[in-house]
């Protein structure tokens, strides 16, 4: 298999994890940089030091706690779906581990959720989504990757 290929991943989402999500993709548009949603998540996922992962998803965890709730309240909302290289699920997956060692039941949806939440404004984010763009271009898809194709060749 094809280690440079992207692996598809989904997300369970909160509502309040669909709200953090939208404000920062507005916020970041006001800022001039155009994105959509996935790519938000992508470069979210890329910038994050684990550590600093790590130390998210234990303010979740204990802000749930404090809560009383093991889990998160109000029902799933949206699946998010991204592309995302191996070396960033390697990285989500032993942010997993460490929490696991420190007795936190964690997935990888729950790190995302964890420092898309506590993600700065998108002002503060701008450049390095910025800098992420310019060394993760989007591909194009559907109809755009098509009218490519056809330039490319007459």
């Amino acid at each position: 298999m094809d280690e440079s290929r992207p692996i598809k991943v989904s997300f369970s989402f909160y509502p309040a994890d669909v709200t953090a999500l939208a404000a920062r993709v507005s916020e970041l548009k006001k800022a001039g940089v155009m994105v959509r949603s996935a790519t938000v998540l992508r470069a979210l996922v890329y910038l994050t030091p684990t550590s600093e992962m790590f130390a998210h998803a234990v303010r979740l965890a204990g802000a749930q706690a404090l809560e009383g709730a093991a889990y998160e309240k109000g029902s799933v909302t949206d699946h998010p779906t991204v592309d995302l290289p191996k070396e960033d699920i390697r990285k989500l997956d032993g942010v997993v581990s460490q929490l696991a060692k420190a007795r936190i039941i964690a997935t990888r949806a729950f790190v995302v959720r964890a420092i898309l939440r506590a993600a700065p404004d998108g002002k503060t984010l701008a450049p390095g989504v910025e800098k992420f763009l310019a060394d993760f271009p989007n591909k194009p898809r559907g109809l755009s990757k098509i009218r490519l194709a056809r330039k490319a060749h007459g």
